[in-house]
């Protein structure tokens, strides 16, 4: 019988707990991650302490491996090394503000500054007809080029062979309307990452070429003209990997079973993030 007194009990207890197992066997052994480790450029000392924060709130397992970086792109010492780059872009990969910028910069040929939009916008033409919907994440192998021969991106220090396009928004807007786009871009960028290192495992690549993503470069989302805050980044963005790192690490049988209750619970933490 459906009872929903005992049902908001046990939402409550999903919500209070979903990251509790992870932390607890850490203290014993901690499980490897499924979840890339993570690089997080933040230049802003605001953001960084509203990561903390968040992290501690939201009890973000310690599976999950986080660096904090405060330098620019361009200074990043070549020691620091990652196999994707998150892109914050637009839905149709101009790759020439912000962030973006800073990865045309990095990427491009010194002559050539809009080479890393023509690679990006030739993947988006073949994943998604060239617009790639807000919340979605389409990965770009930086060694490939265009159909149209361009030459191929300048060789980066970072050893990235990948850039992971995240769109918050159509085009640059503000996005305070759009309530869960940062949890969902992250859900999106890691459920993206974990599909490409089980087929690269499986063999399912077609070109040898291709290698498992281990380490991730990325920034605050939806921040810039996005217009988010500090806090409602970090807390959707913790949230987004607690959920997913737990999702993981369950099996078939306990997904099942659990999924009203787990669905509940995230959806319950996910929407306290909405006046933060």
């Amino acid at each position: 019988m459906w009872n929903p007194t005992r049902l908001l009990n046990n939402i409550k207890h999903m919500a209070s707990t979903s990251g509790d197992a992870a932390t607890k066997s850490g203290a014993e052994e901690i499980s490897p991650s499924l979840i890339p480790s993570i690089h997080l450029h933040c230049m802003v000392e605001d953001f960084i302490s509203a990561f903390h924060s968040a992290a501690e709130t939201h009890k973000l397992p310690s599976s999950v491996s986080i660096t904090i970086h405060h330098d620019r792109l361009a200074d990043l010492s070549p020691s620091v090394k990652f196999d994707a780059i998150v892109s914050p872009a637009n839905s149709y990969g101009c790759m020439n503000g912000g962030f973006d910028d800073a990865l045309s910069r990095a990427f491009s040929p010194k002559d050539d500054y809009l080479a890393l939009t023509r690679v990006v916008q030739a993947k988006l033409w073949t994943e998604w007809r060239g617009f790639a919907p807000p919340s979605s994440c389409t990965l770009v192998d930086l060694d490939a080029g265009t159909d149209e021969g361009d030459p191929k991106l300048a060789k980066n220090q970072w050893g990235c062979k990948y850039l992971a396009l995240c769109p918050t928004m159509k085009v640059p807007q503000l996005v305070l309307w759009d309530r869960e786009v940062v949890y969902e871009c992250v859900w999106a960028l890691l459920a993206t990452v974990h599909r490409h290192n089980r087929e690269v495992k499986q063999g399912r690549v077609i070109d040898g070429s291709h290698r498992e993503i281990k380490h991730v470069l990325m920034t605050p989302l939806a921040t810039g003209c996005g217009g988010w805050s500090p806090e409602r980044w970090a807390a959707q963005t913790v949230l987004a990997m607690k959920h997913f790192e737990n999702e993981v690490d369950s099996g078939p049988v306990e997904r099942r079973s659990m999924m009203t209750f787990r669905a509940l619970a995230h959806k319950g933490e996910v929407e306290a993030t909405y006046l933060l």
